[in-house]
C-alpha cells in the first residue's frame, strides 16, 4: 500500500501552501474584522484552478480529484479557514450538477462556477432542522412545465453572495433536488446571520413565495432528490469539514510550536520543559492520526468505491477532525499562555472557526449515528 502522494499532488500542496503564506497569511485579521466576502481572492483562486480541482476539464475545472481537494482545502485552512469553507459549501452544488444534471446545465452553469466568476449554494437546512431533511417543508409544486416553490431555508452559508441555489424540496411526497437563479421572482435573500467563525462567509436565510423556476432547473430525475442531497453532503460536505478541521489543527500547532522555541522561561526555551514537548507531542500525534483517517476516506472516493458502503468512513473523517481542531486550539492558548489569547496570534481566530465545525454537513452525533449502524449491522 502506497502512502505516498502524487507528483502532482505535492506540487499541489507546494503552491496552495505558498498562496497562502503569502496572500492570505498577510490579510487574515483584516478580513475577519471587515467581515465582508472576498470576491478578489475567490476569483484568484479560481484562476489557479482550485475551486474547479474536482470538475471534469470538459466543463472548466482541473479534474485533480477529492483527495488532491481535501490537501488544497487543509493547506488553506492552515492560514484562514473561512475561505476553505467557502470550498467545502461551493463544491456541493458543483458536485450536485456535474453528477445528476444534465448536459445543458453542466455546460451552463459549470466553467463559470470553476471560474469563480459565478458562485452556487446549496439550500437544504430549514428550521425544523439539518440532521432530518426528510422534515423539509418547502414545497415544488408542478404547474405545467415550472415548479411554484413555497418555503424557507436557514443557516444557508454563501446565500449572501450566491448567484445560483441548489435547493431541496418537496413535490408531493417525494423529494427533488432544483436550481434556483437569483433575481427569479418570488425568491428572497433574507437576513444574514450573525456567527461566530468563519466570519467572511456569509449565512443567511432564504424565502421562497411563489417562486416560479422552469422544470428544466430539476437535478436529477424526479423524486430522487433526498439521495442526492444526501450523498452530496457526505461526499463533499464532510470531506471538506475533515480538510478544514485538519488545516486548523495544522495551524495552530505551527504557531505554538515555533512559539515554544522561542519563548524562555528559566532562561531556556519552554520546548525544554517536559509538560509543553508533551502536549505538543499529543498535538503532533493526533493530527497524524486524523490526517489518515481523511485522506483515506478520499482516496476511496477517488478510487471509485461504492459511495454507500465508504459513508461510516467519510463519517470518522468527519468526526475525528472536527474534534481535532477544537482539542488542538485550547490547547495551542494554553502552550502560548496571555500570548495565546491576542488575535495578533491568530489561536482565537482559529477556534472561532473551529466551532463551526462541530453542526457542518451533520453533528458529531449524526457521524456516530452513521458508524455505529456500520459496526452493529
Amino acid at each position: 500500500m502506497n502512502f505516498d502522494l502524487t507528483r502532482q499532488q505535492e506540487m499541489l500542496r507546494d503552491t496552495v501552501r505558498q498562496f497562502a503564506d503569502s496572500e492570505l497569511a498577510p490579510r487574515a485579521l483584516e478580513l475577519d474584522e471587515r467581515g465582508e466576502f472576498p470576491f478578489d481572492i475567490v476569483k484568484r483562486t479560481g484562476e489557479m484552478g482550485l475551486i474547479g480541482i474536482m470538475t471534469p476539464k470538459e466543463y472548466g475545472g482541473t479534474e485533480m480529484g477529492h483527495l488532491a481537494r481535501m490537501v488544497a482545502i487543509e493547506e488553506i485552512s492552515r492560514v484562514y479557514p473561512p475561505l476553505g469553507f467557502f470550498f467545502q459549501t461551493c463544491h456541493l452544488g458543483h458536485y450536485s450538477i456535474q453528477n445528476w444534471g444534465t448536459e445543458e446545465q453542466k455546460t451552463k452553469y459549470l466553467p463559470s462556477l470553476c471560474k469563480g466568476e459565478k458562485i452556487i449554494c446549496d439550500a437544504i437546512t430549514e428550521a425544523s432542522g439539518g440532521s432530518d431533511p426528510t422534515t423539509t417543508q418547502t414545497t415544488a409544486q408542478l404547474d405545467g412545465n415550472e415548479f411554484v416553490i413555497n418555503g424557507r431555508k436557514v443557516y444557508i452559508t454563501l446565500a449572501g453572495v450566491a448567484d445560483l441555489a441548489c435547493i431541496l424540496a418537496k413535490t408531493d411526497d417525494k423529494f427533488n433536488t432544483i436550481l434556483v437563479e437569483k433575481g427569479t421572482p418570488g425568491f428572497e435573500i433574507v437576513r444574514r446571520e450573525n456567527i461566530a467563525g468563519f466570519r467572511t462567509m456569509p449565512v443567511n436565510e432564504l424565502a421562497f413565495t411563489n417562486c416560479r423556476v422552469p422544470k428544466t432547473n430539476l437535478i436529477g430525475q424526479e423524486g430522487r432528490g433526498l439521495g442526492i442531497g444526501l450523498t452530496t453532503i457526505s461526499v463533499i460536505g464532510r470531506t471538506g469539514v475533515a480538510g478544514i478541521g485538519l488545516g486548523i489543527a495544522r495551524g495552530c500547532y505551527e504557531a505554538a510550536l515555533k512559539f515554544a522555541k522561542e519563548r524562555k522561561l528559566y532562561g531556556k526555551p519552554i520546548t525544554e520543559l517536559q509538560a509543553i514537548q508533551f502536549a505538543l507531542v499529543d498535538i503532533n500525534v493526533d493530527i497524524e492520526a486524523a490526517k489518515w483517517v481523511s485522506y483515506y476516506a478520499a482516496w476511496q472516493i477517488d478510487q471509485g468505491k461504492d459511495l454507500r458502503a465508504i459513508g461510516p468512513d467519510i463519517a470518522r473523517a468527519k468526526l475525528v477532525s472536527c474534534e481535532l481542531a477544537n482539542r488542538v486550539a485550547p490547547k495551542a492558548v494554553q502552550i502560548m499562555g496571555a500570548y495565546g489569547v491576542s488575535e495578533e496570534y491568530h489561536i482565537v481566530r482559529r477556534l472561532k472557526d473551529a466551532l463551526q465545525l462541530f453542526p457542518a454537513a451533520g453533528t458529531q452525533e449524526i457521524m456516530k449515528a452513521t458508524i455505529g449502524r456500520s459496526i452493529m449491522a
